[in-house]
């Protein structure tokens, strides 16, 4: 049995592929998008949002699989949310929105306690035993 925070972490990483394959997706698909924003993304969009969807979608697999590989990839997806949401706030900071760029960087202490919870003794053990038992 998955325990809950394990499951809402998974959970967490779905949606976060899904909002990566939707983005890959009105950029690859003619006529998907009517936006002119998303009509001249560059092929660095794509890739980052490809990138996206396979860290956070190997991630949504491998957590409740009790992989070690699924809780590297999620505690990586994690820190590249850290460093994407810091960036978003020095954007607001630099256009002039303080206050709405503090807002969102409140969310890194979230995605930091997950870090934190995939890395203690018990989980960690919790994922070794799993490996253990597989081969």
């Amino acid at each position: 049995m998955v325990p809950w925070p394990i499951a809402l972490l998974t959970l967490f990483y779905g949606v976060i592929a899904t909002v990566a394959a939707a983005h890959a997706w009105r950029m690859l698909v003619p006529g998907a998008v009517t936006s002119a924003i998303f009509q001249k993304a560059s092929i660095s969009h794509v890739g980052w949002a490809l990138v996206w969807l396979v860290v956070a979608s190997a991630a949504m697999i491998g957590l409740p699989l009790r992989r070690l590989w699924g809780r590297s990839l999620a505690i990586l997806t994690s820190w590249l949310l850290i460093a994407t949401t810091l960036a978003i706030a020095g954007a607001l900071v630099a256009a002039g929105k303080p206050a709405l760029a503090l807002a969102v960087s409140c969310s890194v202490g979230c995605h930091y306690l997950m870090i934190r919870y995939l890395k203690r003794p018990l989980v960690v053990a919790w994922f070794r035993q799993q490996e253990g038992s597989a081969v």
